[in-house]
C-alpha cells in the first residue's frame, strides 16, 4: 500500500494525517486538516448526497469496464471523480487515496483479479450508505445526545436505545471492531490512532468518541441543523455556520454572508424592537442620529457617547428605573 490516512482526537480536536506516493496521488510530506470535535461528523450528516447518485453510478459503470481486458478504458474520469469527491467531504479523501493506489497496480498490471480488488459496488452505494448513516447518526443525536432529549445520563439513553434493537431496526448504527494503534501523532503527543478500512470505520471512530465523551447538541434556530452545545458556545441557540436564505420569490438558495448567530442576533433584537417601545424608540433615534454622521451634522465622537448613554437610559425603562416618556423625551433633546 502506498498511501497512508490515519484520524485521531486530541485536545477535543479531530486530526486527519494522510500522505501517498503513487502515479495518481503524490503529496509532499504529510497532508494535515484538523477541526473541533464533532464538525466533520455534523458535516457529513447534513451531505446533500442526491449529486452523488450520477456521479458514482456513472464511476460504478467505468469501473466494471476495467474487468474486461479489451474493454475501453477511462482512467482519467475515474482520476478526475475521485478528485471530485475528495472535495465533497474530508472523509472521500481516504477514498480517493485508495483507489488511486488500486488503480496505479491496475494500470501496472499488478492485479490479477480486477474484479475482486475494485468491487464497483463499493462506490455505487456511496450515496445509500451516507443516506443509512445520516438516518442513523440523526436517531442517535435525537434520542441520546440532544440537550432536550430525556434528562437521564447518555450512556443510560444509549443502553435504552439499543435495547430496542428490533423495534428501531436500521435506524440503530451498527459499531465495529476498528483497527487502532497507539502511537506518537505529533512531537508532544501519544494517543489512538485510527488506520480506517474504509469511510464507515472514519463514521463509527467519530461517533463512538461522541458518545464516550458524554457530548451534547442543541438544533439551531436559525438552519435547524444540530450543534455542539459546548461551553465555547455558551448559551446560544445559534450556530457558527453560514446561514443560507431564500430568494424573495423562492426560486434558490442564497448565501446571506453571515452566520446563524449574526442572523439570530438580529431576529432577537427585531423581536424586541418589536415587543418594547423603549427599544424601537432608541431604535428611531439611532438612525437619526447615524444619518446626521453621513451628513456631517455630528462628530462619530458624539455619537458614541450619545449611543451609550442611550442604551443605559432604555435598560432602565425596562428595568422600570425610568418612565418611557422620561426616555423619550431624553431623546428629543
Amino acid at each position: 500500500m502506498n498511501y497512508s490516512f490515519k484520524v485521531y482526537i486530541d485536545n477535543g480536536r479531530e486530526h486527519f494525517r494522510w500522505q501517498s506516493d503513487t502515479d495518481f496521488v503524490a503529496t509532499s510530506g504529510t497532508a494535515k486538516k484538523d477541526f473541533k470535535l464533532s464538525q466533520s461528523l455534523l458535516d457529513l450528516l447534513y451531505l446533500d448526497v442526491d449529486p452523488l447518485y450520477n456521479l458514482t453510478k456513472h464511476m460504478g459503470d467505468e469501473i466494471r469496464k476495467l474487468y474486461d481486458k479489451d474493454g475501453e478504458k477511462n482512467i482519467a474520469f475515474l482520476r478526475d471523480s475521485f478528485d471530485r469527491l475528495a472535495e465533497t467531504h474530508l472523509y472521500f479523501e481516504f477514498l480517493r487515496l485508495d483507489w488511486s493506489d488500486r488503480l496505479d497496480k491496475y494500470v501496472k498490471g499488478e492485479m490479477s483479479n480486477p474484479a475482486k480488488a475494485m468491487h464497483y459496488k463499493e462506490i455505487t452505494h456511496i450515496p445509500s450508505n451516507i443516506t443509512t448513516w445520516q438516518n442513523q447518526i440523526k436517531n442517535i443525536f435525537t434520542k441520546v445526545l440532544d440537550v432536550l432529549s430525556p434528562d437521564k445520563p447518555i450512556q443510560a439513553k444509549m443502553s435504552e436505545l439499543y435495547e430496542n434493537r428490533d423495534f428501531e431496526g436500521l435506524l440503530l448504527f451498527d459499531f465495529q471492531p476498528l483497527s487502532t494503534t497507539f502511537e506518537r501523532s505529533d512531537s508532544n503527543t501519544f494517543t489512538e490512532v485510527l488506520n480506517p478500512r474504509n469511510i464507515g470505520d472514519i463514521v463509527d471512530y467519530f461517533l463512538r468518541n461522541i458518545i464516550s465523551r458524554d457530548m451534547t447538541f442543541k438544533v439551531c434556530k436559525s438552519c435547524g441543523k444540530y450543534f455542539p452545545a459546548s461551553a465555547s458556545h455558551g448559551n446560544s441557540e445559534y450556530c457558527n455556520r453560514i446561514f443560507y436564505g431564500l430568494a424573495a420569490d423562492g426560486s434558490k438558495t442564497l448565501d446571506t454572508g453571515k452566520t446563524c448567530k449574526e442572523i439570530g442576533s438580529v431576529k432577537v433584537y427585531q423581536a424586541k424592537v418589536a415587543e418594547n417601545p423603549e427599544y424601537a424608540a432608541y431604535s428611531r433615534a439611532y438612525k437619526t442620529h447615524f444619518a446626521r454622521i453621513k451628513a456631517k451634522k455630528l462628530t462619530k465622537e458624539y455619537f458614541q457617547i450619545w449611543a451609550e448613554e442611550a442604551r443605559k437610559l432604555r435598560d432602565e425603562v425596562t428595568a422600570g428605573a425610568l418612565s418611557l416618556e422620561e426616555y423619550k423625551n431624553w431623546l428629543k433633546r
